[in-house]
């Protein structure tokens, strides 16, 4: 969010020149904070980024995405040289004719989004495995035993 000039708070109180006008209109700390949250929860089209987690154990990777309210149809998941790709996209709730409700505020975040993750060598790139369970996405990624490594020992 961009603030403007006249919203920033100020520490002196000028009574004269080109912020004297401050004066006359009251600062107060909320109104700020409740615009800066208008501002960032407002955005309900284009604006859906899934968050993603990787994690590492000695024999695997394991990659977790949050797209809570989609369908396995509504992403697609993808493998081009070594980049793993998971794209789709979160539509707003459908309403029907019947259908009374009014939404008085929409924080969910709906649209397009596109997530890419290089892998590294070690990763098994034939052995993938997705699962798709409660809003979550879950892909395994077993490690290549001969490029996994191993401990050196000390002597």
């Amino acid at each position: 969010m961009l603030m403007r000039r006249d919203d920033m708070p100020t520490v002196a109180r000028p009574t004269t020149g080109l912020n004297a006008s401050r004066v006359n209109r009251p600062f107060t700390l909320s109104k700020w904070l409740d615009d800066i949250f208008e501002d960032a929860f407002n955005w309900t089209e284009g604006a859906f980024v899934p968050e993603l987690n990787v994690y590492e154990t000695s024999k695997m990777f394991e990659v977790t995405v949050e797209l809570p309210g989609m369908n396995k149809k509504d992403f697609d998941i993808s493998l081009n040289e070594n980049v793993l790709t998971i794209s789709g996209e979160r539509h707003p709730p459908q309403r029907g004719e019947e259908d009374e409700r009014k939404f008085h505020r929409v924080e969910s975040r709906f649209g397009r989004f596109s997530r890419s993750l290089p892998l590294p060598n070690i990763a098994d790139m034939e052995k993938i495995n997705a699962n798709y369970e409660n809003g979550v996405l879950v892909l395994t990624i077993p490690k290549l035993k001969e490029k996994a490594g191993r401990k050196i020992e000390i002597s």
